[in-house]
């Protein structure tokens, strides 16, 4: 299986055939090891490609519409450069388009700061002196980038989250240091400007934003080996007094649905140091209710083989509308490790299943996102090589999940109804399917309302609802809500029978 993998070739002519040839002579020995697809439990198939960036290691990515032609691209930071990599459709893409870009900068956000239609960015970075920096990098709208005033906060800028804090949707930026302890909230301007709107001591390693609460008001929570950390968000700018999870040794938090409560949850990754150079890996669930924060469910993992799975992020990833976690950056003798763990949607999780990574290779912040438009949802991540200094995008094409409603082009906030048509006539219950697509962030909520009324919504871009209808004419109206909650929405008409 390693040897029918996708190696699109960088900058370096002969690199992708030695690590191919490596590979190639490794994946018989090493059968039913890391780098396969799943057991016979697995339930979700992937086709993995991995691209080079042409430098000598990638730290981070993200993907979105950066030259507006409706399709998704990925964008990676890298030691030293920025590397573009055009969306063909399809789940393809075009080699690397690099511009020189400062060292030692870390995970990577997209959206439009300055409101011209273009993707912008804004990527972590560690101290320089005693100052950490947010880097601002204004989008062209052709996949290059122009710099832009940059952030500055008293700690390593090690961690970002963006989200719309103070409720004008325009994006805003949080910044999190578990090394000066930490958090500071920007509020955007809409002209790529910010303005410091909070500061409060305590930060981690790890910061996630979310509705936890349920207020419609944007919170943040924050993991570091101490514990987890809730600032709720006062719908100003501003965050409240903080809230604490005693839960140590936290590598990373995923956002998510996990108790099927259409409430924003948390998943944390952590790793337990048993000596003697092993370790226990676990997933557990948090939730918040009555002025806490609880800690549940805990999920083993790594049973003394897996070491630091550093990041985890949260996704449907077989087409159940129950929110499922994905696992990157661990480590076994045959080299990283990425997992997916299935969501029962009461917030445990099934038996982690191992996905893709080649023979010497460990990925970074990985992301799930329909990629390709079939409503399955994909994964990215930026992926870097043990035994050659490169690196690049990995990209894993879902294959096989449940497939709901075809999204819409991702260069604008859109809805695309696939189930009923205008029109129609329908039987007393009926199954509605709709989906949507951000330009801004990502589509974070789905809502269906009829003749007025919100019956349903799901907390991803996809919506899937069973409604029983009166006999007569109605109106079914599609919402979608991006990242920042701008919305968009599309309606049709039908009879029920």
């Amino acid at each position: 299986m390693f040897c029918s993998r996708q190696f699109l070739q960088g900058a370096r002519a002969t690199e992708p055939v030695l690590l191919a040839r490596f590979g190639c002579l490794l994946a018989t020995a090493l059968a039913g090891a890391a780098f396969l697809v799943g057991s016979a439990q697995a339930q979700v198939n992937f086709n993995e490609t991995l691209i080079y960036s042409g430098d000598t290691g990638t730290s981070s990515i993200i993907s979105g519409d950066f030259n507006n032609d409706g399709i998704l691209d990925l964008v990676t930071v890298n030691f030293s450069s920025l590397s573009f990599y055009k969306g063909l459709g399809g789940g393809q893409y075009a080699a690397a388009v690099n511009q020189p870009l400062a060292q030692n900068l870390g995970q990577v956000f997209a959206a439009d700061f300055n409101e011209d239609g273009k993707l912008d960015l804004a990527i972590a970075g560690v101290a320089n002196g005693t100052a950490g920096v947010v880097t601002i990098l204004l989008g062209n709208g052709d996949g290059t980038f122009k710099q832009g005033t940059n952030l500055t906060v008293s700690g390593n800028a090690s961690t970002i989250a963006l989200a719309d804090f103070n409720g004008d949707h325009k994006p805003d930026i949080a910044v999190s240091d578990g090394t000066a302890y930490m958090t500071w909230v920007f509020v955007g301007n809409g002209d790529g400007s910010f303005t410091l709107s909070d500061t409060e001591y305590y930060g981690g390693n790890a910061l996630v934003a979310g509705d936890f609460n349920a207020d419609g008001k944007q919170d943040l929570a924050f993991a570091s080996s101490d514990g987890v950390g809730l600032f709720l968000g006062n719908g100003d700018g501003t965050i409240s007094s903080l809230i604490v999870a005693p839960l140590s040794s936290v590598m990373s938090l995923a956002v998510g649905d996990f108790y099927g409560t259409r409430i924003q949850t948390l998943a944390a990754a952590v790793t337990v140091n048993l000596g003697a150079e092993s370790y226990d890996s676990y997933v557990y669930s948090l939730r918040y209710a009555n002025g806490e924060l609880y800690v549940e469910n805990q999920n083993l993992i790594g049973d003394g083989n897996a070491i630091l799975y550093s990041y985890i992020v949260g996704g449907d990833l077989n087409g159940d509308f129950k929110t499922d976690i994905f696992l990157s950056g661990g480590f076994a003798m045959t080299g990283g490790l990425s997992s997916y763990m299935l969501g029962d949607g009461k917030g445990s999780f099934k038996a982690p299943q191992n996905v893709g990574n080649a023979i010497g290779t460990n990925t970074a912040f990985p992301f799930i996102r329909d990629l390709n438009l079939d409503s399955r949802h994909d994964v990215g991540a930026a992926w870097n090589d043990f035994f050659f200094p490169s690196g690049g995008p990995q990209v894993l094409i879902n294959t096989n999940a449940t497939v709901n409603c075809d999204p819409p082009p991702a260069n604008k906030l859109s809805v695309n109804i696939c189930a009923p048509k205008n029109g129609a006539t329908v039987a007393s219950k009926f199954t509605f399917k709709g989906a949507g697509n951000a330009f801004n962030g990502i589509a974070k909520r789905m809502e269906l309302w009829i003749d007025g009324k919100k019956v349903a919504q799901n907390l991803e871009d996809q919506l899937k609802a069973t409604v029983s209808l009166s006999a007569g004419k109605h109106t079914a109206s599609f919402v979608v809500i991006d990242s920042f909650d701008e919305t968009d929405s599309s309606s049709v008409t039908f009879t029920a029978k």
